[in-house]
């Protein structure tokens, strides 16, 4: 997905004839391109018909931008198009032969820049690299599985925690000394615990999946390092690809065969179940009371925000969209398979 700090937007691209993987940046107001980098292909690792090395989006702070690939390369840049440095993992811990690529986002902890390295053979670790030179700052050994769900960090009861999913679990880990806290989930289940829908955080509750196509559980976090407190489970599973988006009191989750499902996030019970497009692999956002959800087809249905149905807008772009788009102000900048468009009013 594309990110945007300032008058600035940066995303990654792959440029499969050429083995090129390039971060590029684009000034927000016209379009117009200011900087592109290639740091080097790496390892070719095979990715989904669907998919390519380019699907992780990067993480902006005021003075960085990391970005990260699927064959697990990451590296640092300055906003204007300065490399940092290049971190290869594959260097350092082998090979697995992943049969879909790494889908991760990098994570900017206070101290660190957190990359899970999970797959199915094992070992994996949740690795911890220095910000200035992107060295092994710290790492923690992992249960073996492969998951592509990004970690989230949450500040809640006075602390910091990364929840990192993965594994048949949750695992929750102290932001600042990165000891182990808590896991929720039996650690057992299907898929050999992959996970591709990432937790989202809101109101003092995780809502998350276990396993790509588990229910949707929503756990309350306690604080002082406790394990959390189930709130509720969904009665149906949630989707495959896409994350579930919180707003507003309630729960969205846009189902990979392009429905719409919403939830009380309070009690989980189910308000509407509607179809909207084709098959979907982008999150959905939510800006001004209003949802966007886009489909495969390059459709964007804008429904509006409330437990009942109501679809106000249907948009089409012509082009596959399987990036979730960023919100600027009053614009959205979405990315398709080959363009980024700026929609919006002034």
């Amino acid at each position: 997905s594309p990110v945007v700090y300032g008058d600035r937007v940066f995303v990654t691209s792959h440029v499969k004839d050429k083995k090129s993987l390039l971060t590029l940046c684009f000034d927000r107001k016209d379009g117009k391109e200011l900087w592109r980098h290639d740091f080097g292909f790496g390892v070719d690792q095979r990715t989904h018909e669907k998919s390519n090395l380019a699907v992780n989006t990067p993480a902006v702070t005021k003075d960085a931008v990391y970005v990260a690939f699927g064959n697990s390369d990451i590296a640092r840049y300055s906003h204007d198009g300065k490399l940092i440095w290049v971190k290869r993992y594959m260097a350092e811990f082998g090979d697995p032969k992943m049969a879909w690529g790494y889908a991760v986002s990098p994570l900017v902890l206070d101290d660190s820049v957190l990359f899970p390295w999970n797959h199915h053979k094992g070992p994996c670790f949740l690795i911890g690299l220095e910000k200035g030179t992107g060295k092994l700052e710290w790492k923690k050994e992992r249960p073996i599985g492969t998951a592509h769900a990004t970690p989230l960090l949450v500040e809640h009861h006075g602390q910091k925690d990364i929840l990192v999913p993965g594994q048949n679990r949750l695992t929750a880990f102290d932001a600042k000394s990165h000891a182990e806290l808590w896991r929720y989930g039996e650690g057992e289940g299907p898929y050999n615990g992959e996970i591709i829908s990432s937790p989202v955080y809101g109101d003092g509750i995780v809502f998350l999946q276990l396993w790509r196509e588990s229910r949707i559980h929503a756990i309350r976090l306690t604080g002082k390092g406790k394990p959390p407190e189930m709130v509720w489970v969904s009665k149906k599973p949630g989707p495959v690809e896409s994350s579930v988006l919180y707003y507003r009191g309630l729960l969205y989750a846009l189902m990979d065969n392009g429905l719409l499902v919403c939830l009380d996030g309070k009690t989980g019970d189910e308000f509407y179940r509607e179809r909207l497009g084709g098959a979907c692999n982008s999150s959905p956002v939510a800006s001004d009371g209003h949802i966007y959800l886009s489909d495969n087809d390059g459709k964007t249905f804008v429904v509006k925000a409330g437990r009942e149905f109501k679809l106000l807008e249907t948009n089409e772009l012509g082009e596959r969209i399987s990036a979730s788009p960023a919100i600027t102000g009053h614009l959205l900048i979405y990315r398709t398979d080959s363009h980024l468009y700026c929609i919006g009013g002034r």
